[in-house]
């Protein structure tokens, strides 16, 4: 049965930014608790976000204002994704058998309120993802596909997608397997196609982010700009974070022109901390998350 919280519409705020308007600011839930990590549907029209370990996914939905609690289970909130119609969400379970970890990937039909098993209890499992309508996940160390709706494909572009092993770059492309370190040897986080299956967004842990060719060749230096997103194909947004060593003293979102040269600041507050980015398909709505767990949806407008 699903859990149905409130929603709340609290403070709203207006900045604007050179090249990217910020018509708004708003923080969305007033719950009592602490909420991070939210991630916005293809649409736009929902979030998914997690308590700070990944205990517990939900699911806010802006037409109903409600709140849907998907699973209660650990680990749960780390990288869900919303289905390319924004009906489903999918998302990878951890058990463990003594200091062995077991990981199922399931799906939530978030209008009937089902869930469904669509990957098999795996060891080394990562999270789903989901490209043209086609979830892509592992079982038993094989790379799988499952159509998920009737939905046609959105673009006629391959299946392509990256992600992270052993701390190098893999791309997947059409069924081939290529690892990348643009940068050399080091440890590679953060990696992101963008929008038009062309480049490569990624961070290299200790020397800044970048943005390479589907080869490896750099093209950009973006700078320092942790938990790094594509808003669309000439701009990416992150975080610029810091710290004493200990706790984060402070951290704003800012977006950087794909050639590196521009740059502009979205958040600038003395009193929050705001951290890990996520964006809708069409680049106008972003989420994010401050320190202390509040969760905010900000609407912008780019050239």
């Amino acid at each position: 049965m699903k859990k149905l919280l409130i929603f709340f519409l609290l403070v709203s705020k207006v900045i604007i930014a050179q090249n990217i308007p910020v018509s708004s600011d708003d923080k969305i839930l007033n719950l009592g608790e602490k909420y991070y990590y939210p991630i916005i549907s293809q649409d736009g029209k929902k979030i998914a976000f997690t308590t700070q370990n990944f205990k517990g996914l939900y699911v806010f939905d802006f037409k109903t204002k409600k709140i849907i609690q998907v699973s209660d289970k650990s680990g749960v909130g780390y990288k869900p994704v919303f289905s390319d119609d924004s009906k489903n969400i999918y998302y990878r379970s951890n058990e463990y058998v003594g200091i062995k970890k077991y990981s199922t990937i399931f799906g939530y039909n978030l209008k009937n309120d089902t869930k469904s098993v669509i990957g098999k209890r795996s060891r080394d499992m990562l999270p789903p993802k989901v490209i043209n309508n086609i979830l892509v996940y592992e079982e038993g160390g094989n790379i799988k596909t499952k159509q998920i709706s009737k939905m046609e494909r959105n673009s006629p572009e391959p299946l392509i997608y990256t992600y992270i092993e052993n701390q190098k770059i893999v791309v997947f492309k059409n069924g081939v397997k290529t690892i990348l370190t643009p940068k050399g040897a080091g440890n590679y986080i953060w990696p992101e196609l963008s929008p038009d299956k062309t480049k490569l967004l990624f961070t290299f842990a200790g020397h800044g982010t970048f943005i390479c060719d589907l080869k490896g060749n750099i093209l950009a230096d973006i700078g320092y700009l942790n938990a790094s997103k594509w808003l669309n194909n000439n701009w990416v947004i992150g975080m610029k974070d810091h710290d004493n060593g200990d706790v984060f003293t402070e951290s704003d979102i800012y977006a950087v022109g794909i050639n590196g040269n521009e740059t502009v600041q979205l958040t600038n507050t003395v009193d929050e901390i705001e951290m890990y980015p996520d964006c809708s398909a069409d680049g106008t709505k972003i989420v994010y998350h401050t320190l202390d767990g509040n969760i905010h949806l900000m609407t912008v407008n780019y050239k």
